[in-house]
């Protein structure tokens, strides 16, 4: 699996969390909330996992692909969080970790 992740600047965080917490408790499109803990969670997108985590200055998201899907997944994640956060103007920028470059 490739990997990769992005800071996202904001101060309402937990705020984000939960709303998409409560986003994927409907299993959108077939994606399943698997886990949910206070401040973060584990999404199951099929061929991808996606893990969010509410920092004090920010979300933190970690994509996990196939390296061959990655590109796509990671920029549909991205799109999301920028469509929900669009009155924060929340930006995604993801790096790579490990070897796949992004």
């Amino acid at each position: 699996m490739a990997v990769v992740e992005a800071h996202v600047g904001t101060t309402r965080a937990e705020r984000y969390v939960e709303q998409l917490s409560s986003h994927f408790a409907h299993q959108p499109g077939g994606m399943k909330l698997v886990s949910s803990e206070p401040g973060e969670l584990v999404i199951d997108l099929g061929e991808a996992t996606w893990r969010i985590r509410a920092e004090q200055d920010g979300l933190v998201l970690r994509v996990e692909a196939d390296p061959a899907r990655l590109d796509e997944v990671s920029a549909h994640v991205g799109e999301r969080i920028e469509q929900i956060g669009r009155r924060d103007s929340l930006q995604v920028v993801w790096k790579s970790v490990g070897e796949t470059p992004v």
